[in-house]
């Protein structure tokens, strides 16, 4: 059968897609709410598409695909395909190359803060985050405010004489006040301590008095920056929680599609037939279907890089679909 000919039989339902080259190989998963109509938009309108889509067009010699009941079913089987595959075209996954870290040492008499690629057992690490560069001006921010020590070698400098370092080299400061500043630091990437920002604010305040525009704007560049930082960290806390959502969708007639996603894993799923899902006992139907969890998974002690980019999707999908009710347990 021609691949035209088996494209116009697919089905106009949710599911994935499966696209495979002249050796068999899948290049790329996708996933729709209506899988014919999807697949079909690759070969039309080709001068719309970018080049990365008319180059895998160009080597797609078949296609499979699995139905589904939601268009949310294909999405997990879709994030749980491409970790899985990892297909060449497929650019999901490949976000966490470019995610850091900042750690903060343990085994030190005066800890100090880094930004690393890659985690170990040694140390505390707050992210992943893919800011890039700017995880090390972040980091430069919370060194310069609270003047901890910069330098991987506890050797004395200049910066203590010009009071950017609380100069743990010259033992002015004890171990015990070192570590309750150090604290500090923690709590401020938790987002638990917003004093740099107030503190930010105030100076940015001042220089506006003062009309030097140009300081402020440079300290207002600061705010925005540690800002849009807490908010990729408030995300990565809630993960790290490991969230539990239960959530249910309307299916046709009578029925309803409930789930139990946690850490962005489908732990349960079932379908429930009723006229009301208002006279459904939620709490008896959330223990039921807890204790037929079908990815048991040990929590971990810290988000893994490979999974932040399936975890936000999916998350970010079913709390902004309008189809999509659900409930945080």
């Amino acid at each position: 059968m021609k691949l035209k000919e088996k494209i116009n039989q697919f089905p106009k339902t949710p599911g994935i897609y499966m696209m495979k080259d002249k050796n068999g190989d899948i290049i790329y998963v996708g996933k729709s709410k209506k899988l014919r109509d999807r697949i079909k938009s690759y070969f039309v309108n080709s001068a719309n598409h970018s080049r990365k889509v008319i180059r895998m067009v160009k080597g797609i010699y078949d296609i499979e695909i699995i139905t589904t009941d939601t268009e949310l079913d294909a999405l997990l089987l879709e994030c749980e395909m491409i970790k899985k595959i990892r297909p060449i075209y497929n650019k999901l996954m490949k976000n966490h190359e470019n995610y850091k870290y900042i750690k903060v040492h343990k085994n030190l008499e005066y800890p100090y803060i880094e930004v690393v690629k890659e985690i170990d057992e040694d140390s505390l690490y707050f992210g992943p985050y893919s800011m890039e560069k700017k995880i090390e001006e972040i980091k430069e921010i919370l060194v310069e405010f609270y003047k901890i020590r910069s330098c991987k070698r506890l050797v004395k400098c200049v910066k203590y004489d010009l009071n950017q370092c609380l100069g743990p080299c010259r033992e002015t400061i004890s171990k015990e006040e070192y570590n309750k500043i150090l604290d500090k630091v923690k709590d401020t990437l938790m987002g638990k301590n917003k004093d740099i920002l107030k503190s930010l604010e105030n100076k940015m305040q001042d220089e506006i008095l003062k009309l030097n525009f140009e300081k402020a704007s440079v300290i207002s560049n600061k705010i925005d920056l540690l800002k849009s930082f807490l908010s990729k960290q408030n995300i990565i806390n809630t993960m790290n929680k490991k969230e539990r959502i239960f959530a249910w969708i309307k299916l046709k007639e009578n029925k309803i599609k409930v789930y139990i996603i946690e850490y962005g894993i489908l732990k349960s799923s079932k379908i429930v037939e009723t006229k009301n899902f208002n006279l459904i006992n939620i709490n008896d139907l959330i223990t039921e279907m807890q204790e037929k969890d079908i990815n048991p998974k040990e929590k971990q002690n810290l988000i893994n890089k490979d999974d932040i980019d399936f975890i936000n999707i999916i998350y970010s999908y079913i709390k902004n679909n309008e189809e999509i009710n659900y409930i945080i347990l």
